[in-house]
């Protein structure tokens, strides 16, 4: 396949649903895989929710879906903050954020309406989005020739269908979790909601020319439930950026084990759980220290984990630092949850981190369920040390194991690095998606 680099007729992306970051999954995803495409032909499409974080570093231009095409219904139009509609390029440096203030009047209705409609399932159709004068014309000026879609929501799933049946342009959808299996679980007409979006998701996928998936677990299941052909592109890794030999400090009495990244529905309880079962824990006189960072640290589950001994919750660092500190520890925590919700989104994910992770030598510890394609990846490759079960006695024997055994960490962390090399090398991974993207763009147009 021709190299991206040598093409002259590379196509204007547009990407709609998830804003280019260095703080969520999908975002930094979509930032490793547009890296290197011409920064006068992307642009990003996206609502602000209330919190907007972007990166200028492979994409510069973003349109903010904001109150001329985003509308929410009555009665939350009254209380939901607006913001303006229009390109963000001016207003953000680097990887800053964009924030705007509520009132503490409007913040407590708002949440208690949000909740009230979510349990009636009222949120799957509380707001909309359109293709205002004012979009149509920057649609017009840019003149986007390829469509790249991340969608997790029904006013998402509406809105990417309808730019589709607007722009008349090639399209490619990229799921990076299923949460089709968890947007509607809740109240007394789930049952209707989950219908509903499923038939309106199916549409889409009707309509769309690529469909891309997060892993191959995801592309067998979707090729199942949803008869497409789905490619699996997962976060790829800059080898080059882990190639700083590992930090050989002494911890004569430490055993250090790092957890790095988001926390939320898919591992919470496998983090809190984790934490809980190491602390006071000594292992051959040796102190078993586990640091969490996350910029979820002030949840207030995550506050009682921090008053626990040995463990300790802090913000995040920066996105550039990540290589360095991974290789500091003698352990990394890669958890997903046993819940059932948690099982049902990330049963085919594989966390962005994972391939952070493997790149950095150090040994990697899963806690996940054995049907989940992250369990799967590592234990079937050898590449890391698994538990599928939440019983803390299991837990808590596995850690012993793993630290009394230097040999086996070495092992599996030189499988996992080896691996990561062959299958997540970002020039070759960048190189396959961003030529797959161009020659759809060049086919459809010589059609």
């Amino acid at each position: 396949m021709t190299s991206i680099k040598r093409m002259t007729n590379i196509p204007r992306v547009l990407i709609f649903g998830q804003p280019l970051n260095n703080h969520t999954g999908g975002g930094i995803t979509l930032s490793n895989l547009f890296k290197g495409w011409p920064i006068d032909k992307i642009a990003g499409m996206y609502i602000n929710y209330g919190y907007a974080r972007l990166s200028t570093d492979v994409c510069r231009t973003y349109y903010q879906l904001g109150k001329e095409e985003h509308k929410w219904k009555f009665p939350l139009n009254i209380f939901k903050q607006t913001y303006p509609s229009g390109l963000r390029s001016n207003d953000i440096k680097g990887g800053e954020s964009i924030t705007y203030a509520k009132t503490g009047v409007s913040m407590m209705a708002s949440s208690f309406l949000f909740f009230f409609a979510r349990w009636l399932g009222l949120n799957n159709c509380d707001s909309v989005i359109g293709i205002s004068p004012k979009l149509a014309k920057w649609l017009s000026e840019y003149n986007p020739e390829i469509l790249y879609l991340q969608v997790s929501t029904r006013e998402g799933i509406l809105f990417a269908s309808q730019l589709i049946d607007y722009l008349k342009i090639p399209s490619a959808i990229h799921m990076m979790d299923d949460w089709p299996s968890t947007i509607s679980d809740h109240g007394p007409l789930r049952k209707y909601w989950k219908a509903k979006i499923d038939r309106e998701f199916r549409q889409l996928l009707n309509k769309v020319d690529i469909h891309l998936s997060i892993s191959d677990a995801m592309s067998d299941e979707y090729q199942k439930r949803y008869h497409k052909q789905f490619q699996a592109f997962h976060n790829p890794v800059e080898v080059e950026s882990y190639s700083i030999p590992r930090k050989k400090e002494s911890h004569a009495n430490r055993f250090r084990i790092l957890y790095l990244g988001r926390i939320g529905t898919a591992n919470k309880a496998s983090i809190v759980l984790f934490a809980k079962a190491i602390s006071h824990l000594k292992i051959d006189n040796q102190r078993i220290e586990l640091d969490i960072y996350s910029k979820d640290a002030d949840l207030p589950d995550l506050k009682l984990v921090n008053e626990l001994e040995n463990v300790r919750v802090m913000p995040p660092v920066p996105y550039e630092a990540v290589p360095g500190m991974l290789k500091e520890y003698d352990l990394l925590f890669l958890p997903l949850d046993f819940t059932v919700n948690g099982l049902k989104f990330a049963r085919f994910s594989i966390p962005t981190k994972a391939t952070e992770y493997m790149l950095s030598g150090t040994p990697v510890f899963v806690l996940a369920p054995e049907e989940t394609a992250v369990y799967r990846f590592f234990k079937n490759n050898s590449c890391g040390f698994c538990i599928s079960s939440p019983n803390e006695e299991e837990i808590l024997e596995g850690i012993r194991f793993i630290i009394r055994n230097e040999e086996y960490r070495n092992q599996i962390g030189n499988k996992a690095v080896n691996l990561a090399r062959k299958q997540f090398d970002a020039t070759i991974v960048r190189q396959k998606f961003q030529s797959m993207l161009t020659d759809l763009s060049q086919t459809i147009i010589s059609v």
